[in-house]
């Protein structure tokens, strides 16, 4: 792995993002600090799209947790601009439909609120394909040195297709890939299993406050991801300074094995303390 990158070339950083907040809040800080160093840095939410209505009881229940009305999605776009530019970096938002959105063959997949941790969900082979075809043709138009993204941790459907789909994308086009630690799934949990070597991201104390700035600007999501307990900025920060004491890193950001993504049954369900809604 060299650098913070994972190449050897100066292209851009691409973060591929399961939805909107996904990246800054799990390795905002690192972002921060490759952006500070003039390298473009963009930040692909996969899962961003507008739905169509009506919406799934669960879908209404989520808007309604979160405190959004009918423009959720585009309130919730407006968010993640701001924070991404608040780390130095693009925003760019996908048009695929979050899992709470999407039906399969006529029916929701998400049928209650908390489903789309599920490992037993059915299989969306076409979505798959498409997000696939569409993650290699930012590839090949943006041509990054480096893609990071989740590992999936805490096992919603939605991280573990980013997974699947951004492993194929970076293989198929020879990217170097790097994953991170899921938060804020992770937070309060033993580290994740790292397959590969650290990524040097040189993240420091002021690219941690800017993280946690940049994190407050989703304000729609801070209060349904923690409901109780002593806030948000606590959390971070807690967790920031655990995983210091653990592997020298606030943030964990690793280079990926060129293994398989796990399947559903492989991935944990939630079952970590924080609100299911996510």
């Amino acid at each position: 792995m060299h650098g913070f990158t994972g190449s050897t070339d100066d292209g851009p950083l691409l973060a591929l993002s399961p939805h909107l907040d996904d990246a800054v809040m799990s390795a905002g800080a690192a972002l921060a600090a490759v952006a500070e160093t003039g390298r473009q840095v963009v930040v692909c939410t996969v899962f961003a799209g507008s739905p169509p209505p009506p919406l799934s009881g669960p879908a209404t229940e989520f808007h309604r947790d979160c405190g959004l009305g009918p423009d959720a999605v585009d309130v919730r776009r407006a968010e993640d601009s701001a924070a991404v530019a608040a780390l130095g970096a693009e925003p760019l938002h996908l048009p695929f439909l979050d899992a709470l959105y999407r039906r399969l063959d006529g029916d929701w997949l998400c049928a209650w609120l908390g489903a789309h941790f599920d490992p037993d969900l059915p299989a969306e082979p076409d979505l798959a394909a498409e997000v696939t075809a569409s993650l290699s043709a930012l590839l090949r138009d943006l041509r990054p040195a480096a893609v990071w993204t989740c590992a999936a941790v805490g096992g919603h459907v939605d991280h573990r297709t980013t997974l699947a789909t951004a492993t194929a994308a970076c293989a198929a086009e020879g990217v170097a890939l790097a994953l991170w630690e899921d938060l804020p799934y992770a937070i309060g949990q033993p580290p994740a299993e790292t397959t590969g070597p650290l990524v040097p991201t040189q993240a420091s104390e002021s690219h941690r406050a800017a993280k946690l700035a940049a994190v407050g600007r989703y304000s729609s999501q801070l209060d349904m991801l923690f409901p109780d307990g002593p806030g948000w900025r606590a959390a971070f920060t807690g967790h920031a300074h655990a995983r210091l004491a653990t592997h020298g890193a606030a943030e964990l950001v690793w280079s990926a094995a060129p293994v398989a993504p796990p399947s559903g049954a492989d991935a944990h369900a939630s079952g970590l303390g924080l609100s299911p809604n996510r």
